[in-house]
């Protein structure tokens, strides 16, 4: 009796520790601060137009000036005047809707020649009506126009001796827009100088000028 006394006593605490084993384990939870979602990058654009670039253009001149003396009137050894014109020249900022952006420009019309200006037949055996433009019997060049102030013509502009390049017509650079425009007329007078003797008299001569190169410039 004792013996199974002390084995069920041995086994009790067998039995407890076997309940203890068998229970289930808990573990601690706690709250954590949250934190800000991650930032998310985005790039940015844009179209933007642009005007043209503003230019200055030249159009209109022909290629051929002929000056001749009044209708009905002949050399007669005297002082004689002859005249020719070109119309229709336009000096004129080109596109309707454009920018100078830093580059603007004033415009100057020259009018260029080659050296020792004359009128000549050409005609080394007959030399008798050839005659030299000079400083003081030269090509006149004058400009016509109606464009307004900003327009301004130079009224002694002249081919001869040796001037041999004209400016007869500009705008300066501060009058100049984006709009401006000019339509007008160059005018060109010489004189067949006095006591000239004709070899072939009774007869036509027909007289080649110099050479003349009409340039649009641009000016600050």
């Amino acid at each position: 009796m004792e013996m199974k006394k002390l084995i069920a006593s041995i086994s009790a605490p067998i039995a407890i520790a076997g309940v203890l084993i068998s229970l289930p384990a808990v573990s601690a939870s706690f709250a954590a601060e949250p934190t800000a979602p991650v930032g998310v990058e985005g790039t940015t654009g844009s179209s933007v137009g642009t005007k043209p670039q503003c230019a200055w253009g030249l159009s209109g001149v022909s290629t051929t000036i002929a000056l001749a003396g009044s209708e009905g009137t002949k050399y007669d050894g005297t002082l004689y005047e002859l005249g020719g014109s070109d119309s229709g020249i336009t000096a004129a900022v080109s596109g309707a809707d454009c920018s100078w952006y830093e580059y603007k420009k004033g415009a100057r019309i020259t009018v260029d020649s080659v050296a020792d200006p004359k009128f000549s037949i050409n005609n080394p055996s007959d030399t008798s009506m050839d005659f030299d433009l000079t400083t003081v019997a030269p090509l006149t060049v004058g400009i016509v126009h109606m464009c307004g102030p900003d327009f301004v013509a130079d009224e002694s502009a002249i081919i001869g001796g040796a001037t041999t390049s004209a400016a007869p017509f500009s705008i300066s650079k501060t009058a100049t827009s984006t709009s401006s425009s000019c339509t007008y007329e160059m005018a060109l007078t010489a004189n067949v100088p006095a006591n000239k003797s004709p070899k072939d008299a009774g007869t036509t001569y027909a007289l080649i000028g110099p050479l003349l190169t009409t340039t649009l410039t641009l000016q600050d």
